[in-house]
């Protein structure tokens, strides 16, 4: 639990230092929801962003990675709550390219004989795609990845600006 509370805390300070000139500049200017494919099966994601300057933000998102039956009577599912910095990269008036990297509670938790869980923060890195459907509607394609060799999660989705 210390190495949450600390990650919380240094991903708390660096938003505050990151701008200091106003509050309003991180106030929510994107959400959306995301479904795709994981090592554990069928994801879902949902998250919610803002920008900080024209091409920097933030984002925090739920994701659950689905789960996997790996043997009879034996299967292992994952969920994750994260924090990342973006960087937007606007292409033409309906493409925008993003980049993002950040941190990320992710909880392995395995049932069958012998159940156990693993949970702990893990880095999360990630690229995609916007398709600008309307000036407030946009088509999502992302490849994640949270925590190394099991973490991948291709996805497309609606994400909606404000």
């Amino acid at each position: 639990m210390n190495k949450i509370s600390l990650a919380l805390t240094a991903l708390v300070a660096g938003l505050v230092v990151a701008s200091p000139a106003s509050a309003q500049s991180f106030a929510p200017s994107w959400a959306g929801a995301s479904i795709g494919s994981t090592d554990y099966g069928t994801g879902l994601k949902v998250y919610l962003g803002g920008k900080v300057t024209p091409i920097f933000g933030w984002e925090g998102q739920v994701v659950s990675h689905g789960s996997e039956d790996f043997a009879p009577g034996r299967k292992h599912s994952a969920v994750s709550l994260g924090g990342s910095a973006v960087a937007r990269f606007p292409l033409n008036s309906q493409f925008t390219a993003f980049g993002k990297a950040g941190l990320h509670y992710l909880r392995v938790k395995r049932s069958g004989p012998g159940v156990s869980s693993d949970s702990d923060l893990e880095l999360g890195l990630g690229a995609g795609m916007l398709f600008n459907i309307t000036h407030t509607t946009a088509l999502r394609l992302e490849y994640e990845n949270i925590g190394g060799g099991d973490g991948d999660f291709f996805s497309i989705g609606l994400q909606f600006s404000f």
